[in-house]
C-alpha cells in the first residue's frame, strides 16, 4: 500500500494599511481676517471724521508774562517708620548706617537723594 503524502498549505497573512483620511480645510479663517480688516477700516474712518470736526479753544486763562516765585518748604519726612525733620537730615543720619542694616526704603531714598 502506498502512503498518501499530504502537504500543509502555509497561510499567508494579508496586511492592510489604512489610507490617510484627508481632512477638509476650513476656509473660514479668511472670513475672520476679512472682518478684522473691515473693522480696522471703519475705525480709521471714524477717527478721521471725529478728528476733523473737533475744535479747540486756545484761551488758557494763564498770564505767561507774570513772574512766579517758588519757595522750597522743608517738611518732615517719614522713611521706614522713622520721622526726620528734613530730607537733608535724613540723608545725614543714613550716611552713618551700614548699607546691610538699612531697609529697602531707606536704601532707595539714600541712593536717590540729591543735594
Amino acid at each position: 500500500m502506498a502512503k498518501k503524502t499530504t502537504t500543509k498549505k502555509t497561510t499567508t497573512k494579508k496586511t492592510t494599511t489604512k489610507k490617510a483620511v484627508k481632512k477638509p480645510i476650513n476656509k473660514k479663517q479668511d472670513d475672520h481676517s476679512m472682518g478684522v480688516m473691515l473693522l480696522a477700516g471703519v475705525g480709521l474712518i471714524l477717527l478721521i471724521y471725529f478728528g476733523s470736526t473737533v475744535t479747540i479753544n486756545e484761551d488758557s486763562g494763564m498770564d505767561n508774562n507774570s513772574s512766579t516765585q517758588t519757595e522750597t518748604v522743608e517738611k518732615s519726612v517719614v522713611i521706614s517708620g522713622k520721622t526726620y525733620s528734613s530730607k537733608k537730615e535724613a540723608k545725614n543720619k543714613l550716611t552713618g548706617v551700614p548699607q546691610s542694616q538699612m531697609t529697602d526704603e531707606e536704601r532707595e531714598f539714600y541712593e536717590s537723594y540729591q543735594d
